[in-house]
């Protein structure tokens, strides 16, 4: 069983992105995931926008979001910055 293809590989065939909406390797649609990484890309925007709001709480839920969608280690360390700023802002 091969493991998950790395941010960046083809799901099929695991040959790296190139920009384009096919694999240049095995020619894949892309397309779908693409656009996963791009909302998860916005959902990552709108949860740093959040923290500099100081809605840590929304910051945490867009960051959480962002990385079911797409798991990046930027994503990762923007969720432990969030999952500290909920703990230190909103205490239970």
């Amino acid at each position: 069983m091969n493991p998950s293809p790395e941010p960046g590989e083809c799901p099929v065939c695991r040959a790296r992105f190139r920009g384009m909406v096919t694999c240049s390797r095995c020619g894949a649609d892309l397309a779908p995931l693409m656009l996963l990484m791009a909302h998860a890309y916005s959902l990552c925007q709108k949860a740093r926008q959040s923290l500099q709001q100081g809605d840590a709480r929304a910051a945490l839920t867009l960051a959480e979001a962002a990385q079911n969608l797409h798991a990046t280690p930027e994503g990762r360390l923007l969720h432990a910055v969030c999952s500290v700023a909920a703990r230190a802002l909103c205490p239970q």
